[in-house]
């Protein structure tokens, strides 16, 4: 064909639906499968669509589907069509329109001559579209929660009403922004209307005073941006490769790097920031907000109320006493990482290690079979020793963008330095279950998946060599733990299914009206864990509600237990 109007080719094809001319059979075959939900229509068109390069022919056999899908989403035809091509590769989280020409058979230059039927799904919010190195597309989940009802997504911005509304959807465009999603500059226009909606706060009037221009001044984006580090993260160690997060490719403007390399931009001369102080002396590689800019700019946000109490810590006030049990082997091993890791016996520990020119952090793994109180034990040594807890969640780090899971491992380091510096006790940093990153390096990756865990191991090696606080793993199976990370292990501790003994006194904690030989007749039959003898204790006092007899039944608690087993010997193995 010398030229592409698929606006005329689709008008063509809806003539000739429509004309007595038009095969028979062809307007037979169009009624017959006439689509009964959006989906169904989604599906013919993309079976139509392969290898098609969209042609006459397509538009012809697919009219009675696309004029379905565009009216029932009240969007045009076209725009119709490439949602289907789209919808149809919404597993993948980085579509090409490279992708969507190979399927259809043609040129990619051809599908980029359709770039604004895109661009129009883009401002409906139906894809979301990542500006990088090479560009591509996903489609929302919201999205597709909406076709799977059948009807249009309407995008609903979130209402604005006060400044702490403005900073949590600061929050998601920056997300957006570090997927890139939203380039700074379309960052700086969408917050700039969102401060404008709360234009009637303290917060805004004061921003509106310092700087003339919301949408062309960087100097008032850092600070909303140093603002936002604060807020979320108590973040008081504000670096330049924190700032960098801000900008596109990670390009601070020269200008914003002048005013702070010099300290003569106005969030100086306003008070706003300044250098973090390390001895005296004044760091010039890091800042912070001022106490002024907390408690005056901020005051809406009632920071000072708020302190270091929350964010992303399990404070240790807050965990509850639990008695655990321990075979012999394991209670001594903890009791003395118990010891160790008190403040100011640790405090000793790390001078010495220092001294000796060795590492001072502390790293510990404790590994075993699920169920023998790997994560509760964290949380009994935490409660004890009045360390806090950040807990890491592996499935939060990891992101479908290239080079996104390796900055979230970087963030998080530098997270947890910041809050051991502002912090009197260091907190411990929790790697719960975290077979899916301590497993053995794949040697020769090609793949991207391979080379992205790679990348992310060789990562938490180097931050667990400079590591200054306490960082304990824990992990199910240990046979496939890379030898590099069990070198960085300085304790090393194996949580054994508890022996008879240990398995009685947990059946007595646990319910208490038990007798001593009810008691042993359980720990000797029945070869369970903590937890699962757990799971048997909450469903026999749920049939106690049920039943209203309280008096503990060996001969059920043994059915349990037969149940329990049963079901743990079922379930598949699962981590290393």
């Amino acid at each position: 064909m010398k030229g592409l109007d698929i606006e005329a080719m689709f008008k063509k094809a809806n003539r000739n639906e429509s004309d007595a001319a038009v095969n028979t059979l062809l307007k037979e075959e169009a009624a017959s499968r006439r689509p009964k939900s959006l989906l169904e229509a989604f599906e013919y068109i993309v079976e139509l669509a392969k290898d098609s390069a969209l042609n006459e022919e397509f538009f012809e056999k697919a009219a009675v589907h696309i004029r379905y899908a565009s009216r029932k989403l009240q969007i045009g035809p076209i725009p119709a069509v490439m949602l289907a091509l789209f919808v149809d590769r919404s597993e993948d989280c980085a579509i090409m329109l490279s992708e969507i020409a190979g399927f259809l058979g043609c040129r990619t230059t051809r599908i980029l001559r359709l770039s604004k039927y895109v661009d129009e799904l883009t401002s409906l919010h139906y894809l979301c579209r990542r500006v990088s190195d090479r560009e591509s597309y996903r489609v929302p989940k919201e999205v597709l929660a909406a076709l799977k009802e059948g009807h249009p997504y309407v995008y609903e911005p979130e209402p604005i009403e006060t400044v702490a509304d403005f900073f949590e959807v600061f929050k998601h465009l920056l997300s957006a922004h570090e997927s890139d999603e939203l380039p700074y500059e379309m960052l700086e226009i969408q917050a700039s209307e969102y401060l404008q909606a709360i234009g009637s706060t303290h917060f805004a009037a004061e921003m509106r005073r310092r700087f003339d221009d919301f949408e062309n001044n960087d100097e008032l984006w850092l600070f909303i941006f140093m603002a936002h580090l604060f807020i979320e993260n108590n973040d008081d160690h504000i670096r330049f490769s924190d700032i960098e997060d801000l900008y596109d490719n990670d390009r601070i403007p020269s200008s914003i790097k002048g005013c702070l390399r010099t300290r003569r931009g106005r969030l100086f001369t306003d008070n706003l920031i300044e250098n973090t102080n390390e001895e005296g002396m004044a760091n010039a590689t890091e800042f912070k907000l001022t106490d002024f800019a907390k408690e005056e700019i901020l005051a809406e946000m009632n920071l000072k109320m708020a302190g270091k109490t929350h964010n992303d810590l399990i404070k240790s006030d807050t965990l509850a006493e639990k008695r655990l049990i321990y075979n012999n082997k394991e209670k001594a091993q903890v009791e003395e990482l118990y010891s160790i890791l008190s403040r100011r016996r640790f405090e000793k520990v790390q001078s010495r290690l220092e001294k000796a020119g060795m590492r001072r952090g502390f790293c510990c793994l404790f590994y075993g079979a699920p169920g023998t109180g790997k994560t509760e034990t964290v949380y009994q040594i935490a409660r004890l020793t009045g360390r806090d807890i950040m807990r890491v969640d592996v499935d939060k780090i990891k992101s479908c963008w290239v080079g996104e899971s390796e900055k979230n491992v970087k963030k998080l380091f530098d997270t947890y330095r910041a809050k051991c510096k502002d912090m009197e006790t260091a907190p411990i940093l929790l790697f719960n279950e975290a077979d899916a990153v301590l497993g053995v390096r794949m040697e020769g990756a090609n793949s991207a998946v391979d080379k992205m865990e790679n990348s992310l191991q060789n990562i938490i090696l180097q931050e667990m060599e400079t590591l200054d606080g306490i960082m304990i793993a824990t992990t199910n199976l240990t046979s496939n733990l890379d030898r590099a990370f069990e070198r960085r292990f300085l304790y090393k501790i194996k949580f054994e299914r508890p022996e008879a003994a240990a398995r009685s006194a947990i059946w007595q904690g646990m319910l208490p009206g038990l007798s001593a030989e009810a008691a042993e007749i359980l720990g000797n039959e029945f070869d369970l864990s903590g937890g699962e003898i757990e799971n048997i204790v909450r469903r026999h006092t749920v049939n106690a509600i049920l039943s209203g007899h309280d008096e503990p039944d060996l001969d059920r608690l043994r059915e349990l237990s037969r149940q329990e087993r049963i079901a743990a010997s079922s379930r598949p193995r699962i981590g290393f």
